[in-house]
């Protein structure tokens, strides 16, 4: 139905026969690594470390949500997600956080 795709209104979902389709996740562990820079800037600003509590923006392929930091180690983060997201182990991540007024690249990383 042309109604449902109207102003990329399926932008995020996934739609496959029953069982087919990778689990939605409501929270994601991501095996991560930061740029040393941001990206998007025109000066060069240092990524600072990610906090527990702190709020980040995901894209895997074309979904994005957001989610809050519940634990994380040197190279792995988990994310309580405000929106649940279909992901499969070893899809890439892009990860963002807010500098300035705007989301930011800061690094990237694969579903644990």
């Amino acid at each position: 139905d042309p109604a449902l795709t109207k102003s990329d209104g399926m932008v995020g979902n996934m739609a496959g026969a029953p069982g087919t389709l990778p689990p939605t996740r409501y929270e994601l562990e991501i095996e991560y690594k930061l740029f040393e820079k941001v990206v998007g800037l025109s000066e060069e600003v240092s990524v600072a470390p990610i906090s527990v509590g702190e709020q980040l923006v995901i894209n895997i392929y074309s979904a994005v949500t957001s989610g809050v930091v519940k634990r994380r180690t040197k190279d792995k983060l988990e994310l309580e997600l405000r929106r649940p997201i279909v992901a499969e182990e070893g899809d890439k991540v892009a990860i963002s956080r807010i500098i300035g007024s705007a989301w930011r690249l800061i690094g990237y990383g694969e579903v644990a």
